[in-house]
């Protein structure tokens, strides 16, 4: 299926800078990527605690992000967190397919963050394997509303991210007793590890963290 027939429409694509949309029935999101000078973000998904993990998600990763997203039928929270993570995934896809072609990228990335009493780590692998695997090594498996909204919805933007990136990601949180503080943690370490991997490396130029050299 083309980009149009997914969805997506791609205004600009390089190794600095991408920038596109995506049309469903549910969401129109437009979102752009940019590495460089650090300026303001243009962040507005309506969801307070989900725009501040994306300013935790850009601080982190060394990435400009804006983010914007217009609910078209019903503002269903699962739907608007699932989908922002599938439109920045496919734009980080397009980015590391660029930088790929013109001086090779690391390819995989790991961070472990704090915040407080709060621990995660987050690993990515970029060479289309897409999966997502969330590990919680908490005395309680119960997931909580975290400002809000809840904290099963936060997993569904990581799933996201990967079938957008054609990526395998691993976040395990590790320990916290505050969510906020939790999850923050989460978004701080996966920007590191995002940073990591699309880092240069002219040893990997045309290939990914595999050796087959396709991410299909």
């Amino acid at each position: 299926m083309s980009e149009e027939e997914l969805g997506f429409r791609v205004l600009s694509v390089g190794r600095d800078c991408v920038e596109l949309e995506r049309r469903t029935t549910e969401t129109f999101i437009k979102c752009k990527i940019e590495s460089g000078l650090r300026r303001e973000w243009r962040i507005n998904t309506g969801i307070n605690f989900f725009n501040h993990m994306i300013e935790m998600l850009a601080y982190y990763s060394e990435f400009n992000i804006d983010l914007e997203v217009e609910s078209r039928r019903y503002k269903l929270l699962h739907t608007i967190i699932e989908d922002s993570g599938i439109t920045l995934g496919k734009a980080f896809y397009l980015l590391a397919l660029e930088r790929i072609k013109e001086y090779g990228i690391r390819g995989f990335g790991l961070g472990r963050c704090i915040l407080d009493e709060a621990c995660s780590e987050a690993r990515i692998s970029f060479e289309g394997r897409v999966g997502c695997w969330m590990m919680r090594n908490l005395e309680s498996e119960k997931f909580m509303f975290v400002e809000d909204i809840h904290e099963e919805f936060i997993k569904a933007f990581f799933e996201g991210f990967a079938q957008g990136m054609r990526a395998t990601i691993h976040i395990e949180l590790l320990r916290g007793n505050d969510p906020h503080h939790l999850w923050e943690s989460v978004f701080r370490s996966f920007g590191e590890s995002l940073r990591q991997a699309l880092t240069k490396n002219e040893w990997r130029k045309g290939s990914v963290a595999g050796v087959k050299k396709t991410v299909d």
